[in-house]
């Protein structure tokens, strides 16, 4: 199924309302989720929109692939040195002002584009990109809607297989076919320079709270120095917190989600951090209102934890290892707009997709939180995407008599 061509035609004109208003002739897109966002087709290509008129979609690999998939003109591209040919042979004028995606971009790549056109002056449009894929078509929430589709499912399948002494990597591994099965496209797309992502990461006890360098609360211990997050071969033992934290993709639009599981009892401290975070879910959603600035209702939310909470120094990690936000965009791209982080200034429309995450990081001990994935709207606030149930997920241990029941729901 093709991305419809009358989605594409308004994601284009819209483009190309910025780049008359900026007074550029043109951009040149070579990112892959933007390319996709705009052409239809995640094959190598150069998308060339113009201020004006029909796109040009430049197929170095696949071509043919690319021409079944885009509802635009799709030429193969024999190498760059035929840009600007290309693109005077599609009845366009060459770009005096082109804009280009700076944030994204490779400085090799980026030299080349200068020599292709030396008396060029050249303008970075990916923040204009960035907001305008914030804003999800309706198209766009369907696709988000299959994706959410997904992980309730993998919250049985979980319920069924955990077990003492699973090691974490074995329950992700498990997880991650069972999505696959289920339709997880298995992509895991984000902007950032450096970033790495894959389907998520399950994580438990003390391991969860070990800090990295992943731009998120949670971290994990990995397995390794080179691979150092998400799950490990530690066996998961009864009592322990365990996070299942995970990216459901259906074609190309994430859901992002995490629900707590324990083999057995949560200690009554943790399950008290729990209930208070899917508290702060809650007033954070209804805070996602048209027209408010994200950094306020970050810090709303900051301020909310530390007046009524005693875990404002183990909020979204701990000491040096803390992130300033408590929401991320999510689409095409795990690390969209907007972010409800500190001093941010975008302002919350209707259409905006953000997965917002309050979690606890407590060392030594694990981590509890909840994360769903949803949609600004109206006075009410903001709605769910995410289908799966909040409640924390106990499975009983061989032997546990009573206490908290494998059916019981926590908040």
């Amino acid at each position: 199924m093709k991305v419809p061509s009358f989605e594409l035609q308004v994601r284009v004109a819209r483009l190309q309302d910025h780049l008359r208003a900026q007074g550029i002739d043109g951009a040149l897109l070579v990112q892959r989720a933007d390319t996709l966002y705009y052409s239809g087709t995640a094959q190598n290509v150069h998308l060339y929109i113009p201020r004006a008129g029909r796109p040009l979609v430049l197929a170095y690999r696949d071509f043919a692939r690319a021409q079944s998939e885009s509802s635009w003109g799709v030429v193969p591209l024999t190498g760059l040195s035929k840009l600007p040919e290309f693109i005077e042979g599609a009845g366009n004028p060459l770009p005096n002002v082109l804009g280009l995606e700076f944030d994204v971009l490779p400085v090799s790549q980026f030299e080349r584009y200068r020599r292709l056109w030396p008396e060029a002056v050249f303008r970075d449009i990916s923040a204009a990109i960035r907001h305008q894929r914030a804003v999800k078509s309706d198209w766009e929430l369907e696709r988000l809607k299959e994706a959410a589709e997904i992980y309730p499912q993998l919250l049985v399948y979980a319920r069924e297989i955990l077990r003492p002494g699973m090691t974490e990597l074995e329950l992700e591994g498990l997880l991650e076919g069972k999505a696959r099965a289920l339709g997880h496209g298995g992509f895991v797309r984000t902007r950032g320079f450096g970033s790495e992502f894959h389907f998520g990461a399950v994580t438990a006890g003390a391991r969860a709270a070990v800090a990295g360098a992943f731009d998120g609360p949670v971290v994990g211990a990995g397995l390794s120095p080179e691979h150092p997050g998400g799950a490990s071969v530690a066996g998961i033992a009864e009592g322990e917190p365990i996070v299942v934290d995970t990216v459901s993709v259906v074609r190309g639009y994430q859901i992002d989600q995490t629900r707590m599981f324990v083999l057995g009892r949560l200690s009554p401290e943790l399950t008290e951090a729990y209930r208070v975070a899917c508290e702060i879910e809650e007033r954070l959603r209804r805070l996602l209102l048209p027209g408010r600035v994200a950094g306020q209702v970050y810090e709303e939310v900051l301020t909310w934890v530390k007046d009524n909470t005693p875990y404002a120094e183990n909020f979204m990690g701990f000491a040096h290892s803390r992130v300033s936000f408590v929401g991320h965009g999510v689409g095409l791209e795990l690390d969209e707009l907007p972010t409800i982080s500190r001093g941010a200034k975008d302002i919350l429309v209707p259409g905006m997709v953000i997965a917002i995450e309050p979690k606890f990081v407590f060392p030594g001990v694990g981590v509890v939180g909840i994360e769903d994935t949803v949609v600004v709207e109206g006075s009410t606030g903001a709605s769910f995407l995410s289908k799966a149930p909040r409640e924390l997920q106990i499975v009983r241990a061989e032997g546990d008599a009573g206490g908290q029941k494998a059916d019981e729901t926590l908040r």
